[in-house]
């Protein structure tokens, strides 16, 4: 069974979202070969949604935490492993939210992110993996969603791709927490 017949099987209906990209987005988003992605919108307890930023990012920059999927690890596997590295709490999967296809014309299998809605049930909001080079959090409503991709899509010079390719997840995940 493919992954998106597993993921239908154990999370019911999701929609697949087809998220075109310029040419020439591919080379930043693969780096090291990878062609998939978790991204994790991990709900606190004070219903606001975890972002993450990096030291090296633009100042002010944030998004969903993500994380690769190994050749031959499943999805859920991924995920809770990726929730663990870059954020060492405990959560429970409320839903499957989108499959997104990020592609291009030139007809290169798509680059796809598998964005889950997480609830957090315990755990202290810490890095386990230092190479992550997390430097900072913030819990975000459905407005400061809403900011925070506008503000990737804003993203000029060498960040104008990856900012426009990380905005698709929170366009994404802010149309199906309204």
């Amino acid at each position: 069974m493919s992954d998106l017949g597993w993921l239908r099987k154990r999370y019911g209906k999701f929609p697949l979202v087809d998220a075109k990209l310029a040419e020439g987005a591919f080379a930043q988003i693969r780096g090291g070969g990878r062609r998939s992605e978790v991204a994790m919108a991990i709900r606190r307890p004070s219903g606001g949604i975890l972002l993450q930023t990096k030291a090296f990012y633009p100042p002010g920059c944030f998004r969903l935490p993500t994380g690769g999927i190994k050749d031959g690890e499943d999805v859920e596997h991924a995920l809770l492993r990726e929730v663990h590295e870059e954020s060492n709490l405990d959560v429970e999967i409320e839903r499957l939210v989108a499959v997104i296809d990020h592609s291009v014309a030139d007809g290169k299998a798509p680059f796809r992110s598998f964005m889950f809605l997480l609830r957090e049930t315990g755990g202290t909001l810490k890095v386990n993996d230092p190479e992550e080079k997390i430097s900072g959090w913030d819990e975000r409503d459905v407005a400061g969603l809403e900011r925070a991709a506008r503000d990737l899509r804003e993203l000029d010079g060498t960040w104008r791709r990856w900012g426009r390719f990380r905005a698709v997840a929170l366009d994404v995940l802010v149309s199906a927490v309204r």
